[in-house]
């Protein structure tokens, strides 16, 4: 736009950025005519703001903006190129407001950062945001911790919630597997877990998952509380006599062991026999030494032991003359 020397009437209504044919027009009724073209598309509002605002630029400045074409950058405001007004607009601080937004919720929505299926503990969380009287925080997160294992595990057993939270618990198996199917190989992970107090009480537990190795832990840890079976020891520290077994492909031949033996055998069945109470033992896996045959066919020998008392009274002899053949080397 050019300064105009016309008539102070003239000089009032200044030409419209939006037309850049009448840049080079002063005319009054080609301006007036351009103005009751824009009414059919503007509100008077904000017609009369684009004529406040275009009599503020120099016509000098618009004409070089036009001359630098698409990738010309106004110098009015703000007076650096890479300023950013959202880092100062109030606007940007104020909450979104929402349809459907509960009240008492947050008013921004969930923002799903979660890395993994079962990695529940990166979802971005709003702790110091306003809630209702009656709303309350969501317990049943993809991932429950320890604490609530053991309270909805003492409600379902009748258990004590403190002797659970107490309890040996080792994972023996976790792999990924896949699930062969018409569509293709289907990811799982799977996981075996032992779960014992170490005073005779011992249980297996098998947890499977899509969602992560972490949830499929987490079943087994369920599942392993859940079976807990008690089992007979000699002296509270070995198995009575001797075991021998077959479990599918495996065979298993264990002996008792005199104080302070140790334990001398597969690495699965130490890890049973840690949170069996067992403390003394010798033996050998022969065969298969697949873990999840070993470890489930140790722990069905175990339950099926036999007490001394049983087996004095099946051979028709005193307690005390098999302890002298059975355990004389204690």
């Amino acid at each position: 736009m050019f300064r105009s020397t016309l008539r102070p009437i003239q000089a009032i209504q200044r030409c419209i950025h939006t037309s850049s044919l009448l840049l080079k027009e002063s005319s009054t009724s080609k301006i007036d005519k351009h103005l009751e073209f824009l009414k059919n598309y503007y509100s008077p509002e904000l017609l009369q703001s684009i004529k406040i605002a275009e009599s503020i630029v120099e016509p000098k400045d618009y004409l070089n903006l036009q001359l630098q074409g698409q990738s010309a950058k106004s110098k009015i405001a703000p007076s650096k190129s890479d300023f950013d007004y959202s880092t100062t607009d109030p606007e940007w601080e104020e909450p979104i407001l929402y349809p459907n937004q509960g009240l008492g919720r947050t008013p921004y929505p969930a923002i799903p950062q979660v890395h993994a299926p079962d990695r529940g503990d990166l979802r971005i969380r709003f702790a110091n945001a306003p809630r209702a009287p009656n709303d309350t925080a969501q317990s049943n997160t993809a991932i429950k911790t320890p604490h609530q294992i053991a309270k909805e595990l003492s409600q379902l057993t009748g258990l004590d919630e403190r002797y659970i939270r107490n309890l040996y618990i080792r994972p023996l198996v976790m792999k990924r597997v896949s699930l062969k199917t018409a569509k293709g190989n289907i990811a799982n992970f799977f996981v075996m877990s032992v779960a014992g107090d170490k005073n005779g009480m011992i249980g297996l537990g098998i947890g499977k998952s899509r969602d992560g190795i972490r949830t499929a832990a987490t079943k087994a840890h369920w599942n392993a509380i859940k079976n807990l079976t008690p089992i007979k020891r000699y002296d509270n520290r070995t198995i009575l006599g001797s075991i021998e077994l077959k479990y599918h492909a495996t065979n298993l031949k264990f002996k008792s062991a005199p104080i302070g033996f140790g334990l001398r055998c597969n690495r699965n069945i130490f890890e049973i026999c840690q949170a069996a109470g067992i403390k003394d033992l010798r033996g050998k896996v022969h065969k298969s030494r697949n873990p999840v045959l070993v470890a489930q066919g140790f722990v069905k020998a175990l339950t099926q032991q036999k007490l001394i008392e049983e087996l004095a009274l099946n051979r028709g002899k005193n307690v005390v003359e098999l302890r002298k053949a059975y355990y004389s080397n204690d």
